[in-house]
This record gives C-alpha cells, sequence and structure tokens, in this order.
C-alpha cells in the first residue's frame, strides 16, 4: 500500500510538470516593438518567421530562439511553428539568438547570427530560421528569405500560431 501512494504521487506530480512545462511552448511576438504595425491599414510588409522541424533532437538547440528586429527583441520562435509579423516597410536586420553546447565538454554559449533585408510595402516574405550545425562548435540559427513555394511545402507540417493561424501560408500542393 506504501507503494502504491508513492506511485501515485509521482504519476500526478509528472502530469503536473508536464502541463505547466507545456504551457509555455508556443511562440510569442512582442507586440510593443516599435517596427511591428499595429494598424494593418498603414504601409507595412508581412513577414512570416518559419522555424521547421529538425532530422534529430539537438539539445539546447531545441531550445527556443530569440529573434530580434534590428537589435530589439520581437519574438521568441518556437521549433515546428510559424508566425505572422506586420513590419514597418525598409531596411530590417533579423537576428536569430540561441544558446548551444559546444566541445567535448559540452560548455554552453550563446551564439547569434544575422542577415539583412528589405521589406516593401504591401509584399510578403518569408524567413526561415534555419539550424546549422557545428558539431563540436555547436548550433546556430541563420535567417534566410524563402520564396512561396519553400515556404508553403515547410508550412504544411508546423503549426500556425499568432497572427498566421487567421492568416496561413497558402497550401500550393492543394491549388
Amino acid at each position: 500500500m506504501k507503494y502504491k501512494a508513492i506511485s501515485v504521487f509521482s504519476v500526478m506530480s509528472l502530469t503536473i510538470v508536464l502541463s505547466l512545462s507545456v504551457t509555455g511552448c508556443w511562440t510569442t511576438v512582442k507586440d510593443n516593438h516599435p517596427l511591428v504595425v499595429k494598424n494593418a491599414a498603414g504601409p507595412h510588409a508581412k513577414v512570416y518567421f518559419i522555424r521547421p522541424r529538425t532530422e534529430r533532437f539537438m539539445g539546447m538547440a531545441d531550445n527556443r530562439i530569440k529573434i530580434l528586429l534590428d537589435n530589439v527583441p520581437l519574438m521568441d520562435l518556437v521549433k515546428n511553428e510559424y508566425t505572422l509579423v506586420d513590419i514597418e516597410p525598409g531596411f530590417r536586420l533579423i537576428t536569430a539568438e540561441n544558446q548551444t553546447t559546444y566541445g567535448p565538454a559540452h560548455k554552453i554559449k550563446t551564439e547569434k547570427r544575422s542577415s539583412g533585408f528589405t521589406f516593401l510595402a504591401g509584399n510578403t516574405y518569408y524567413v526561415l530560421i534555419n539550424p546549422i550545425d557545428g558539431e563540436f562548435r555547436g548550433v546556430i540559427f541563420i535567417p534566410n528569405l524563402i520564396d512561396l513555394k519553400n515556404a508553403s511545402r515547410l508550412a504544411r507540417n508546423l503549426r500556425a500560431v499568432g497572427q498566421a493561424r487567421g492568416n496561413a501560408i497558402p497550401d500550393l500542393a492543394t491549388q
């Protein structure tokens, strides 16, 4: 009887921990970012941020990635999700920042990689946040522009979150 009580308590504890960890696993966009357009009637570019699944477990690199827009935090992007943000037009620097382990001792370090893009008002862009596995150097993420065809192919297997839930990337395979 004593062991049964411990086992029920352990299962309940595990259930609570898993429930709490799952609730914090969604991409979150900072709506107060100075370059996020709040009134869609004004000039803006639609920018989808896409983070696909990885082929295998990548340790710390599987955690949320901080995305910065012109060096100001914009969102925490979760693996296997994509979202949409209306951004003021112009040349913008997108930075992906993540923690990774490196070396045979698996030390932890923060990696940052940036790419610059020019966003035009009225256009739609697809930014892929792609992992590059440097083995003992750790994993880095590089923002790259991709076309609608590739974005559509990737989005089929991803969860649309935030503004993308109502404005999903079109599935070109069904059209």
